[in-house]
């Protein structure tokens, strides 16, 4: 991470650092006097010193993130750095030396007028046009690393931008020559009127602006999302339309008949509620609570649950985060059903088959919805007697938007909690991160264990004390422990547990303050339990390879211009489309070459964690649905095709899907009825 954002620090502040530089150069043969010729000289050589200083750093980073893989630097390496470097050279050997002979004739702070041969030496084109060309070479290297994500990188792009930027150097030496001739011809540095000159310069600026706001409004057009969009259009073209076509995902479901042994009701309305700060705010919730009811049921039971919307205009759905449900029962607006609209509800069906911790939240505008609050848990237990007393309790983690800033929530909303354990108990902690960024969770005053990540058991895992957990947004980690005669805290920062903060207390009289929060380890689920079979090996054949790089860049989506975060350089509805056939066993490696988390989420099954930046996980198999993928970071990941649907696998940072992050796998010969678009009430993320 830390060398991605120094390159991308570097390729913005080098425009900069150029642009001062060219600009006291190609002024200097302006110069009134000596002293000032001197001057802008010495201010021209420094900020180029200045600019070779941040290529230098530029060019280091990207030698070190070239260690961590090609894909990392192939942009970098074969059009930005070039672009730079080639008129650094030149520099290096011309416009320094001339830069030099030319000042050392003029006198500092000197009043005496500039002699027709010094201006001539200081407009000279060997001299000025290396500097011009280092900002033409360093503006174009920002353009491409802020508005040309692309993987795999195109011949046909680094072509293009090439040309683009030969065809830039090739008219500013034209430029250069031409208003060097016609000063050696009149002898004056003055091209033409002082109105000639303002109407040109005028007639550039007008035109830059006119040719910005030609694209700019071209740009949002063509980013505007179809009013309707069949998603099987969408696999047609993804696939070339060669697959069978014999199974609607409506025909994908739970059972559609028997009585269910657990039957709940989930009415989503709009709900006032008040922050701690004591600002109201209308939040979005399921049965009026937050977080929404907590669902628990057992191993192996027929679940139905019944959506109601009240209230919310918008229309909603109920996504089963980390359970493996039928994809008819998946809850995604426009791929597996419509949306919920006002005074209508919709029945969901699933057998229960995988205990764990789950939980369940609105996939319909997402970003929005599970912000305002259409979330709550879902727990499968197992159908057994456990063999002890315990305290079962789950704990999600929220961040709410506010008036004055993100207002953060451990469990109930910004406020301490209490709970009482005795002594002996065992307690587990079923920690889930309704957010969109990674959540840190500090526990203190007991050894605990991470007995389960995203809902799967870890295999013989080990005591941790004061280590800190950061949870993928989407995540879920269950910690155990047993209780002790003492206060325990879990906190989300570190320091001393506040009477008022937001933090989770847990003791066996209801008294006291736990011992301070401390900045521990973070725990690191690849080195964590012990090894165990699993159907992922070295040496396993994979019927599938996948690689799915994330990036970072200015764009349109959807008709307004955002920093959008893409999949191999392409948003939704062009993100990758990964066909898989039922039985198939299937390998993605993740890479991000982005500055931001992505907390990758595929619905309908987990993946098997085989590798993190090379290097194969050592601790117990490793199962998640949601994992982070840091900057910088690349993982190998596996799953087994064995839920034919059409499935959603994106980022979990919900704002990041809202602007395109989002990709599918989709069983060769499942097709989707359902359509999106502004022109249905279909709006996923």
């Amino acid at each position: 991470m830390l060398w991605l954002m120094v390159n991308f620090a570097m390729t913005v502040l080098l425009p900069i650092f150029g642009g001062i530089a060219a600009w006291n150069a190609s002024r200097a043969y302006r110069a009134p006097t000596k002293g000032k010729l001197y001057s802008r000289l010495r201010s021209s050589l420094i900020w180029t010193g200045i600019s070779g200083l941040a290529l230098f750093v530029k060019a280091t980073a990207i030698v070190l993130l070239g260690v961590s893989g090609w894909l990392f630097v192939e942009d970098k390496a074969t059009m930005q750095l070039p672009m730079v470097a080639i008129p650094a050279a030149a520099i290096v050997l011309f416009s320094i030396p001339a830069a030099k002979a030319i000042r050392a004739a003029a006198v500092k702070a000197s009043k005496e007028p500039l002699m027709v041969q010094d201006r001539l030496a200081a407009a000279a084109p060997g001299w000025v046009f290396p500097v011009l060309v280092s900002f033409v070479g360093s503006l174009a290297a920002a353009v491409q690393a802020l508005f040309i994500a692309q993987w795999p990188l195109k011949t046909g792009t680094v072509i293009a931008v090439w040309s683009v930027y030969a065809t830039f150097v090739y008219l500013l030496w034209i430029r250069q020559k031409r208003n060097y001739c016609r000063f050696v011809v009149t002898g004056s540095p003055k091209t033409g009127t002082l109105a000639v000159r303002i109407s040109w310069k005028f007639g550039v600026l007008l035109t830059v602006v006119l040719v910005a706001a030609v694209g700019f409004m071209f740009g949002a057009k063509a980013s505007r999302l179809p009013e309707r969009m069949s998603m099987a259009d969408h696999m047609h073209a993804h696939t070339g339309g060669n697959a069978p076509q014999f199974v609607s995902v409506t025909e994908l479901t739970g059972p559609r008949t028997g009585t269910p042994d657990r039957s709940f009701t989930l009415e989503a309305k709009k709900t006032m509620i008040t922050l701690p700060s004591g600002e109201k705010k209308e939040a979005w919730t399921y049965n009026g609570q937050l977080p929404g009811p907590e669902l628990r049921v057992k191993q192996g039971e027929l679940v139905e649950v019944t959506l109601i919307n009240k209230d919310i205009d918008e229309g909603v759905t109920i996504h089963w985060h980390g359970v493996d449900v039928p994809n008819r029962e998946d809850g995604v607006a426009g791929l597996t059903q419509d949306a919920v609209m006002p005074q209508q509800k919709h029945v969901y069906r699933f057998i229960a088959e995988k205990t764990g911790t789950n939980w369940y939240h609105s996939h319909q505008q997402s970003s929005k919805q599970v912000q305002m609050g259409l979330y709550g848990v879902f727990i499968v237990e197992p159908d057994i007697t456990l063999p002890q007393k315990t305290a079962d309790m789950a704990v999600v983690l929220h961040n709410w938007q506010a008036e004055n800033g993100t207002s953060v929530s451990l469990g109930e909303l910004n406020r301490l909690q209490r709970k009482i354990a005795e002594p002996g108990t065992l307690v587990r902690l079923r920690f889930v991160n309704a957010g969109n960024m990674r959540a840190p969770i500090h526990i203190s005053g007991v050894p605990f264990q991470v007995a389960a990540i995203d809902g799967t058991d870890i295999h013989e895992p080990k005591d941790l004390t004061d280590s800190r957990l950061d949870l993928a947004a989407g995540g879920r980690y269950d910690v155990t422990f047993v209780m002790p005669n003492m206060v325990v805290g879990i906190s989300r920062q570190t320091g001393p547990f506040a009477h008022d903060g937001n933090a989770l207390v847990i003791s066996p009289s209801n008294e006291g303050v736990p011992p301070d929060a401390v900045k521990g380890p973070i725990f690191d689920p690849a080195s964590y339990g012990t090894p165990a079979k699993t159907k992922f090996g070295p040496d396993t054949r994979y019927d599938r390879n996948y690689k799915l790089v994330f990036d970072n860049r200015l764009g349109f989506y959807n008709g307004k211009f955002t920093f959008v975060h893409t999949i191999n350089g392409t948003i939704f509805p062009d993100a990758p489309m990964l066909t898989v056939r039922e039985g198939e066993l299937v390998k993605m490696t993740f890479v991000n070459r982005g500055f931001d988390d992505h907390p990758m989420h595929l619905h309908g099954h987990h993946i098997q964690v085989l590798s993190r930046n090379g290097k194969a996980v050592t601790g117990s198999p490793w199962i998640a649905d949601a994992l982070n993928v840091a900057p910088g970071e690349t993982y190998e990941v596996a799953f087994v095709a064995d839920n034919p649907g059409i499935w959603m696998d994106h980022c979990h940072n919900l704002d990041h899907a809202a602007v395109g992050m989002s990709a599918h796998i989709a069983y060769e010969g499942v097709l989707s009825p359902f359509e999106i678009g502004s022109a249905t009430v279909n709006l996923p993320e």
